[in-house]
């Protein structure tokens, strides 16, 4: 697959995005996870058939798109920019929205509010926690320090995920940092996101959300993650007969980048439903 193109769509927040086979029949969106951005997707782009036209998304405060000052960064949010997305780039067809992690928990605010506007839904390795304990793991990331790497070298060797697990290839997380850092202020290198969008508040009852949903969705959990247990997942896709359960064995919560193929063959699986 070629590489994609880089584009811009204007507006507030000015937000920017990756496609890849733009003549493709079906839209499929990307949403990426919190500190991420759009190249997280690549490998699974790649994966995906050519007949799919592919768009990873730069969230709002994230890679390339504009940050919002004041901070707005909440479920509804990210559903609103992926809304205005879709009436600028996608004609008269419903796509397919995919999301990862936080951008899970958009796509699940999108599918809430805007069900006539997508063909249906993959939510993949969200948390269904309780708010307490979402609370507890944002208090500690607004502990964290902000990071000012003095090279892009030093900055390559210290990035990390976030949970910090094995699996991905040495050479993939090494692309991976290089398109998730930027100039810092004065000087060094910092990574390519805005602190305050961990600080947006969750606002959004995941259990409760999938409930209610009225559009197809698939919830997709990564086999060995402890970000969405295969009991909380199981209850999710039991509490409402238009979603649906697949695990991904052995994968861990960065299944885009640990197992791209496999997710890949998950997502193009259930969008062919939504052919004819």
């Amino acid at each position: 697959m070629s590489e994609p193109r880089s584009r811009f769509l204007a507006g507030s927040p000015r937000l920017h995005y990756l496609e890849w086979n733009p003549r493709g029949r079906r839209t499929i969106i990307f949403l990426h996870g919190n500190s991420a951005n759009a190249w997280w997707w690549q490998w699974v782009a790649e994966c995906m058939p050519p007949r799919f036209r592919l768009v990873a998304l730069d969230q709002r405060g994230h890679g390339d798109s504009e940050w919002v000052n004041p901070p707005a960064y909440k479920p509804e949010d990210y559903a609103g920019d992926l809304r205005r997305f879709i009436a600028a780039t996608c004609d008269c067809e419903l796509p397919l929205v995919v999301g990862h992690s936080m951008g899970g928990i958009g796509v699940l605010a999108f599918a809430e509010r805007y069900p006539d506007r997508a063909c249906g839904a993959v939510v993949v390795d969200v948390a269904v926690t309780s708010s307490r304990m979402r609370d507890r793991y944002l208090r500690r990331l607004r502990a964290l320090p902000t990071v000012v790497y003095p090279d892009l070298d030093t900055a390559r060797a210290r990035f990390r995920l976030m949970p910090n697990e094995g699996g991905i290839p040495a050479e993939r997380l090494s692309a991976i940092a290089e398109r998730s850092l930027a100039p810092a202020a004065k000087s060094g290198y910092t990574l390519k996101f805005d602190r305050e969008s961990f600080f947006g508040g969750d606002g959004l009852h995941v259990m409760e959300t999938i409930g209610k949903l009225a559009l197809p969705t698939l919830l997709v959990r990564a086999g060995r993650s402890r970000i969405m247990t295969q009991e909380a997942a199981e209850a999710a896709a039991a509490s409402n007969p238009r979603v649906e359960l697949v695990v991904i064995p052995d994968a861990h919560h960065h299944v885009l980048l640990e197992k791209p193929q496999e997710l890949a063959r998950v997502i193009a699986g259930f969008a062919e439903r939504f052919e004819g």
